[in-house]
């Protein structure tokens, strides 16, 4: 059960760096997932988070902006977190190459929405063979037809 202080203090905008590390180690996971998704979570705690045994809290840190790219790299090793990582600007290109080929379409999807995506590898996407992929190219603040 979490109490009312620490789940107000996980939903205050406000929240410090400093805070939201200590409510990192909570026992609970739900407060360690929204640390993980908490805009003020400093990479430090992003770090320490990527090693989670709960699998929804590494996902949060695979999407989130301050993860720094050591950790994007370690976590992209584990295709579970794909999604996640496609879709996050901060992701170096290689790695976004890689989920270009990805046989997942939702993979394919969330890197063809990233505004970090190279032109070429939109441009391949939308060329795939799958509607919903082609769809997201469009959506993506690169994309020139």
């Amino acid at each position: 059960m979490i109490n009312t202080e620490t789940l107000a203090l996980v939903q205050d905008e406000n929240t410090s760096a400093e805070v939201l590390d200590t409510l990192s180690e909570d026992e609970n996971p739900f407060v360690r997932v929204r640390v993980a998704a908490h805009l003020n979570t400093s990479a430090q705690t992003l770090e320490k988070l990527a090693e989670d045994e709960t699998p929804i809290v590494k996902q949060f840190v695979a999407e989130h902006i301050n993860t720094p790219v050591d950790t994007l790299v370690e976590l992209s090793k584990d295709s579970d977190f794909l999604y996640w990582i496609a879709g996050n600007p901060n992701t170096p290109v290689d790695i976004l190459i890689e989920c270009c080929k990805s046989e997942d379409e939702n993979v394919r999807s969330s890197l063809a929405v990233n505004p970090s995506t190279p032109s070429d590898i939109l441009n391949m996407l939308r060329r795939d063979e799958n509607e919903d992929v082609r769809k997201a190219v469009l959506k993506n603040p690169k994309f020139k037809s």
